[in-house]
Parts: C-alpha cells; sequence; structure tokens
C-alpha cells in the first residue's frame, strides 16, 4: 500500500495506529484536518496526533472506522439495531 493511501493516527501516548486514509475519512473531524486548505502539519504529512484520547480508545476507533467501512452499504442497520436493542 503506497504511502498517500495511509493516515497516521497517533494516541496519547506516543502509538501510532497506521490505517486506510478511507477508513479514516470515516471521521468527519480527521478527514477535516487531512483535507483542509493551506499547509497543515496534518495535511503535510499525512498524520494526526490526539494528545488527549488514549491508545486503548484510539484502537477501537480505528476497529469502527474499518467497521463502518464494512457495514456502511446497510442503510437498515441503524433501524434493525435499534430494534435488537429494544427488544432484548
Amino acid at each position: 500500500m503506497r504511502k498517500e493511501d495511509t493516515v497516521k493516527l497517533i494516541s496519547a501516548e506516543g502509538f501510532e495506529f497506521v490505517v486506510d486514509k478511507k477508513a479514516a475519512m470515516v471521521s468527519q473531524t480527521i478527514r477535516n484536518m487531512l483535507t483542509s486548505p493551506g499547509s497543515f502539519a496534518e495535511t503535510e504529512h499525512g498524520e494526526v496526533t490526539f494528545p488527549e484520547i488514549t491508545t486503548t480508545i484510539l484502537e477501537k476507533i480505528c476497529q469502527y472506522f474499518y467497521w463502518s467501512l464494512q457495514y456502511a452499504r446497510f442503510s437498515s442497520f441503524p433501524f434493525l439495531l435499534s430494534l435488537l436493542v429494544h427488544y432484548r
């Protein structure tokens, strides 16, 4: 995979997660950081540091990005999920 196709997300402890750019773009915040006009470090280097997010939490966030990519095509999924939660 080419470096341009990945993004490095860095936790508060300095742990680096290299994820597909497409997956990271699930987050509107990260999308804005990486695509904003100007010469911001995040845009130039493809790295985003999260000084307030622990490694454990950032790992779960990255897992969610990939999960979201996989299931985004199921538009009725939130409705089905709410039914499952409601009837448990």
